[in-house]
């Protein structure tokens, strides 16, 4: 998880810094145009990088004719898919009323091929909990492209520079995975093998491609109702808020899924490790969401200047409400699809989904933007309640266990909260990077001190994790 988290955030780390630079040479229009078009290529990522991907983690001795045929299926799919992006780029264009996207989508499309071919070796590192290496190589992409990017960006080319970006981090990750890895393909494929991880492949890519719609649709939507430069705000917000919550998300599906897995006979202990890691990555996650809502205006201005204000209370509703739940979904997601259960994720998906839609048209109906937000808020605290079912009937972690063990951080981090922000109320600073540090130090000092006083277990479980480490170093 260490290595997982070291990936993850040296990746953003690097997107956060290139980001800050850009948004003071582009526009929100240009990052709005980036916004729309990532709708469709993301989608059909998911096709390429969906459910077979996510089966071979899961079967326990996977091979060579599984990993080939897998290969297999990803090339097909990467280039019907880019096929189809290409045909239709021209009505995606006038659908969005934006003549300049046709060209930019024939290019960000090419994406999709480079990045079918290193999928298979970036399982494989995965299935072999080799994230030092995976950190390596994606740090080394994200570097490659975020500083190409930059140049681009300097010399005038706009919106390129983040198309370029795009499809030189793909490459550059793509050939590190191939030197990285010894398994290479054949021209092989086994209708066997297919159908074995097809069966459970096919609920899961069904049910990634539904959640890839439905977080997509709500940029469709603002690129269409509103405007590039609304669209462009409210890309810039999810982005920021999801450089810490998406990122431990991840780390917690990517670590914690073939881990738990090879636990999926052993219900007992992997009951105790998944109730572990829920105490300790809520006790990270929610008192970050509440800082970050409590600093948002002071940190948008400073980091980007005061022409993306209008970011800050969407920025401030995905972290309070849409954030704060994510990674207790990761974690209860990661134990449906451990104990082989694709058929409930894919249940789970459908109903949130609709229940998700349903919200969202009454939000833009009534809210306009903010709207949106409050629905995925909302949403959110309803599919706690769904996956905690499903988590209960898998491993007997119940609701109410699950509710025992987050409260209390969760209450913390709110009353943590507004007493900061009542602090910074009183005590106004000017300078807006010393009001940011000030509130932060003032929050993180409180909660680690209450945390201490109410002697909460996963302050314990991260020291002595962070002590053994420091030893071995």
């Amino acid at each position: 998880m260490i290595w997982s988290f070291v990936e993850r955030f040296g990746f953003l780390f690097l997107q956060f810094i290139t980001n800050l630079i850009l948004a003071r040479l582009l526009t929100p229009e240009d990052f709005g145009l980036l916004g729309m078009m990532m709708v469709f290529v993301a989608l059909s990522l998911t096709f390429i990088d969906g459910g077979f991907g996510s089966a071979l983690i899961q079967k326990k001795e996977p091979t060579k004719s599984d990993y080939s045929t897998v290969f297999i299926i990803n090339i097909i799919l990467s280039v019907l898919l880019y096929f189809l992006l290409y045909i239709f780029a021209d009505s995606i264009a006038s659908f969005y009323e934006q003549p300049q996207l046709s060209e930019l989508f024939k290019v960000l499309g090419i994406i999709l091929l480079i990045d079918s071919l290193g999928i298979v070796q970036n399982n494989i590192l995965i299935k072999e909990i080799n994230f030092k290496k995976i950190a390596r190589i994606k740090i080394t992409a994200a570097f490659v492209s975020c500083l190409v990017a930059i140049l681009f960006a300097y010399k005038g080319f706009g919106v390129w520079s983040l198309i370029i970006q795009y499809v030189l981090n793909s490459t550059v990750r793509s050939l590190l995975l191939w030197i990285s890895t010894n398994w290479r393909p054949t021209i092989y494929f086994s209708k066997s093998s297919f159908k074995e991880l097809f069966g459970f492949g096919s609920k899961i890519l069904t049910a990634r491609f539904i959640s890839e719609l439905y977080i997509h649709m709500q940029a469709l939507v603002i690129g269409k109702v509103f405007t590039s430069a609304d669209l462009g705000f409210y890309t810039q917000a999810k982005q920021l808020q999801q450089i810490p919550v998406q990122s431990l998300s991840t780390i917690v599906n990517n670590v914690t899924f073939p881990v738990y897995s090879g636990l999926q006979d052993d219900i007992e202990k992997l009951r105790k490790g998944v109730r572990k890691s829920l105490k300790t990555v809520v006790f990270i996650n929610f008192p970050l969401m509440v800082l970050l809502t409590v600093i948002a205006k002071p940190l948008f201005v400073f980091l980007y200047t005061e022409k993306w204000l209008p970011s800050v209370p969407y920025f401030q509703i995905l972290c309070l409400g849409f954030g704060m739940l994510l990674i207790v979904h990761s974690v209860n997601l990661s134990v449906i699809k451990s104990v082989g259960r694709s058929d409930w994720v894919l249940k789970l998906e459908i109903v949130k989904k609709i229940i998700g839609i349903i919200l969202i048209v009454l939000g833009i109906k009534y809210y306009g933007i903010i709207g949106i937000l409050i629905a995925l808020s909302v949403n959110s605290y309803l599919e706690f309640f769904l996956n905690g079912h499903y988590t209960s009937k898998a491993i007997n972690y119940s609701i109410k266990m699950q509710l025992k063990d987050i409260m209390p951080t969760f209450f913390l981090s709110i009353m943590v909260g507004i007493i900061t922000y009542f602090i910074s109320w009183i005590i106004e600073i000017n300078v807006l990077i010393l009001d940011v540090l000030f509130n932060t130090f003032i929050y993180i000092v409180i909660y680690l001190l209450v945390s201490k006083i109410f002697k909460f277990d996963s302050l314990d479980s991260i020291y002595l994790i962070l002590k053994e480490k420091s030893k071995s170093i």
